[in-house]
């Protein structure tokens, strides 16, 4: 009754815990519960305005989606831990990454379709024993490569580490080896070939490099077993490396049976080169 007196009176809960002798928690509790004669006082009610989150709601909404806790935050002038419960807690939403995709057209998509079917259509073909060769070819940066995954160092401070780990070096263009590798389908490998320095890959030299370096390896490994599946760049698919394979190789995808655009369809690609980037 003396907590319900001394806050009639206009204490504050804190004079009313000092001149009373009593905790906080028991006059915060005491005034929460109040009397008939006492209206109960409520402390102010936890969580972010209704205006607040109705405004973000909009304003997610105005940018399809495509909105940032970090840009809301600054939007809205609050800080970014509060602006990130808000969009959790109050909107029951969270934030994803955005993921990269090819920018196909119409006329791409029904390439990649009919593509795709042809594929399909020459695995069926293949006989059980053959062994397909994946052939791909890729640059290896001769520079330190440095992203927004890799570019950390663990030290006590900032700049606290040698000057070789706390800078590296920025250049419009790393120098870079050009290399070919071939795997076959039960995992056997050739040995990579590396192009020499200055040399550009065309259906000259591409031709020139299966003829003396990957054709060989195959029919050592595998006799007349095997097939060439590579991706659709010019030098695979022009005219002279077509019928080039059409003479030597047992068998071959032809340009029309691959889907354009399509490396999660080459295992060079999504299998072995990021691997073997990343080892290095």
């Amino acid at each position: 009754v003396a907590i319900l007196a001394l806050s009639a009176q206009g204490q504050n809960p804190s004079e009313i815990s000092k001149n009373l002798r009593v905790s906080r928690q028991t006059v915060y509790r005491t005034l929460e519960r109040g009397t008939a004669t006492a209206p109960k006082r409520m402390r102010t009610k936890p969580g972010r305005p209704t205006e607040t989150v109705e405004a973000v709601k909009i304003a997610i909404n105005e940018k399809n989606a495509k909105a940032t806790v970090r840009g809301l935050a600054r939007e809205f002038n609050m800080p970014r831990t509060t602006m990130r419960r808000l969009v959790k807690d109050d909107l029951g939403l969270k934030s994803f990454k955005r993921t990269p995709r090819h920018a196909l057209k119409s006329t791409d998509k029904e390439k990649r379709v009919a593509g795709a079917k042809k594929c399909l259509n020459q695995l069926k073909k293949k006989p059980k024993e053959v062994v397909i060769l994946h052939l791909d070819e890729t640059p290896f940066s001769l520079g330190e490569m440095v992203t927004m995954d890799t570019g950390f160092y663990i030290a006590e401070a900032c700049g606290d580490a040698d000057d070789t780990t706390v800078h590296y070096g920025k250049e419009r263009h790393f120098a870079n080896l050009q290399v070919i590798a071939v795997v076959g389908s039960d995992g056997q490998k050739c040995d990579l070939i590396f192009l020499e320095d200055g040399q550009r890959l065309n259906s000259f030299t591409y031709v020139e490099f299966l003829r003396r370096k990957v054709f060989p390896w195959a029919r050592a490994t595998y006799g007349e077993s095997w097939w060439l599946q590579h991706d659709g760049a010019s030098c695979h698919t022009s005219k002279f490396t077509q019928q080039f394979l059409r003479t030597e190789a047992p068998g071959f995808f032809p340009k029309e049976a691959w889907p354009p655009h399509s490396p999660d369809a080459a295992p060079m690609d999504y299998a072995i080169f990021g691997r073997l980037k990343s080892s290095l």
